[in-house]
């Protein structure tokens, strides 16, 4: 997005480059990537400019559509997990459009759950590919891809070692409970709570000083007063002295 060289100055201007740009890094906002029709952008950047890089064949957007469905939520938010090999993981396209279906894909073929949400097990030591797609009678949108890697390559132990880690609850989605772990490499305080999408605080399941190590702790989908909630999507949140991380769940009845 075109702006004046100063902060917050982004306008209604916007480029769709097609190599690398390396000099706009750090200082222009860029919000979205192609998903269709590649091929006529290659075209635009082909025409015949003149000396100062006009077109001489006009480059003109006779029409626009909007194109649903549109992708509200998603998890994992990372796009590249690890986990130990017969671990499940839960993904899950959150879409509030009307008469859309999902599919899901792992390594290209296609799985059997139907939902928006897919949970997976596998047992193989390897690195795998899950693909996630929202479609409606019209286009199959959006796609997404997540790589993960099972087993077998102590990432893990390497990353705890160097820093506080919140990790993706397992299961996720959850009914009726969840397990929430991280990692801590600092003792001190350690908070550990629970909240809806609006913010409101639910629960708290840590609330005081631990010494270094990992936890683990049981979030079984009810409030601070022991009241159920209901089905939807949750944040919890892990502070310490020197981090504050959010991850999602999802609840499902």
């Amino acid at each position: 997005m075109a702006n004046t060289g100063q902060p917050n100055s982004g306008g209604s201007q916007y480029f769709i480059t097609v190599v690398p740009t390396p000099w706009l890094n750090g200082g222009y906002s860029a919000f979205g990537h192609i998903t269709l029709g590649s091929e006529i952008v290659e075209e635009i950047s082909e025409v015949p400019t003149d000396a100062n890089d006009k077109p001489l064949i006009d480059v003109v957007i006779d029409s626009i559509r909007i194109m649903t469905p549109q992708l509200d939520d998603f998890l994992p938010e990372e796009d590249t997990l690890y986990i130990n090999a017969g671990e499940p993981i839960g993904f899950a396209l959150i879409c509030n459009d009307e008469g859309v279906t999902y599919s899901w894909y792992v390594d290209d073929e296609l799985q059997q759950a139907t939902g928006f949400s897919f949970d997976l097990t596998l047992t193989v030591n390897d690195w795998h590919e899950v693909k996630g797609v929202v479609s409606n009678d019209n286009y199959d949108l959006p796609k997404l891809w997540w790589i993960f890697i099972t087993g077998g390559s102590g990432i893990n132990n390497d990353v705890v070692s160097n820093r506080t880690v919140l990790y993706q609850n397992i299961p996720n989605p959850f009914n009726p409970e969840t397990n929430i772990k991280f990692y801590l490499k600092d003792a001190g305080f350690v908070s550990l709570e629970v909240f809806n999408l609006k913010g409101q605080f639910i629960k708290t399941l840590v609330n005081s000083d631990l010494p270094v190590g990992e936890y683990s702790f049981i979030w079984n989908g009810k409030d601070q007063n022991g009241n159920q909630v209901a089905s939807g999507i949750y944040l919890y949140n892990l502070r310490t002295k020197n981090i504050s991380e959010k991850k999602k769940a999802i609840l499902l009845k």
